[in-house]
């Protein structure tokens, strides 16, 4: 017969081993069950993201201008910065390779009169931290980017966004721009611990980015960043068969710059681009968005002015007086006067007296109805010629 008092013991370790080796297992199988929750939340969380990503770079790449793209890259930027209570305040500056600086180009919350400067030089905070990196980069509220780059009295505008995420836009390995955004702190440390959305989504920008300036490139310019050619002779010709179809005016200015070849002799070929590039930019400042710009070839510059006869403006049928932009005479008279009162100065310091000569061609009705792209091409031609032998320095027109 067993030993009833030497059994009582071994049967209490024996329960206790089996009470341990099920809490154990239940331990493990609630450890077990929280690793399944989190990978559950994992994939779910790379599923919302790749979700987003995908719409993000449908809606990049569906953008039909350059200007359109980088509102879309700011906005989706701006979106993915914000928090619940907080709103983030982004800006994107784009790289002049010219001035070597950052120059503003858009917002989200933010626009150029809020900031202290419109544009920062390639040493200047945070700009700077992308010359040896191309990594996002992240600031915390003790770098002060806030106070930096906003205005004094505007900084109550970011209550709370006291922290700033900068991402480069690369394309080509160059650095073709950055976004920065102002946030608050639960978003700075949530996208820091995770990169993978804000990397993908302006990793896909910076694709889209590319696409569009190559497609810029194709039909601009690249000394003097106006048309070129090829894209001006296309829009002509688009522009006479909607003149033709609406029967509204069309007009054509050619410019060329007087004794340019001089310039050029005088001052050498680099004083001869800085000449191109100002006429170029005078041109296409003092043009509507409606006119097209672009270089014909060498000195020379063409402008298209849809909806526009020689003395009106679109269908107004009254006479426009020489002040106002409005009939191609007064625009080509308005251009000619601002490029003759242009300041350029040689390396030296030195002023360059600048002109230029200015020709007309009008496709009008009724009268114009057989007027073609070259014969209007051909008449501004004519009247550019007679500019030049009447003594430079003025307009012509049949």
């Amino acid at each position: 017969m067993v030993n009833i008092y030497l059994s009582i013991p071994v049967l209490c370790v024996a329960i206790v081993l089996v009470l341990l080796l099920i809490g154990g297992q239940e331990i493990r199988i609630a450890i077990m069950r929280k690793r399944l929750d989190e990978a559950i939340i994992g994939t779910e969380k790379r599923n919302i993201q790749l979700s987003y990503l995908i719409k993000t770079a449908q809606t990049l790449s569906s953008a039909l201008s350059k200007d359109r793209l980088l509102r879309l890259i700011i906005e989706t930027f701006g979106e993915i910065t914000k928090s619940e209570r907080v709103p983030s305040l982004c800006a994107l500056y784009l790289m002049d390779y010219n001035a070597n600086r950052f120059v503003y180009e858009t917002g989200f919350n933010m626009d150029v009169t809020m900031l202290k400067h419109p544009s920062y030089g390639l040493e200047d905070m945070p700009f700077k931290v992308f010359r040896k990196s191309r990594e996002l980069a992240f600031f915390d509220d003790n770098e002060n980017i806030k106070s930096g780059f906003l205005k004094e009295g505007k900084i109550y505008s970011a209550k709370e966004a006291d922290f700033a995420i900068a991402v480069p836009l690369i394309v080509e390995n160059e650095i073709m721009g950055v976004a920065i955004s102002l946030c608050a702190k639960p978003t700075f440390e949530f996208l820091r611990k995770d990169l993978y959305l804000l990397q993908a989504v302006m990793g896909q920008a910076s694709i889209a980015l590319g696409s569009a300036v190559q497609s810029e490139l194709a039909v601009l310019d690249r000394l003097t960043k106006v048309y070129n050619h090829a894209y001006f002779e296309g829009r002509l010709e688009q522009e006479i068969a909607r003149s033709n179809r609406y029967k509204y005016p069309v007009s054509v200015l050619m410019i060329d710059i007087d004794h340019f070849k001089l310039i050029n002799d005088t001052y050498g070929h680099q004083q001869g681009d800085v000449i191109l590039k100002e006429v170029a930019r005078v041109i296409k400042s003092n043009t509507r968005v409606v006119d097209l710009c672009a270089r014909y070839g060498g000195e020379e510059f063409a402008v298209i002015l849809p909806e526009t006869d020689l003395t009106t403006f679109s269908r107004r049928d009254e006479i426009v007086s020489p002040g106002e932009a409005g009939g191609a005479l007064a625009k080509a008279e308005n251009l000619r006067k601002i490029i003759e009162q242009a300041k350029i100065l040689t390396q030296n310091g030195m002023p360059i007296k600048l002109t230029v000569s200015i020709g007309i061609g009008v496709k009008h009705f009724p009268g114009g109805e057989n007027i073609g792209k070259e014969d209007i091409i051909r008449e501004a031609d004519k009247q550019l010629y007679s500019a030049k032998e009447k003594g430079r320095n003025r307009v012509c027109h049949a």
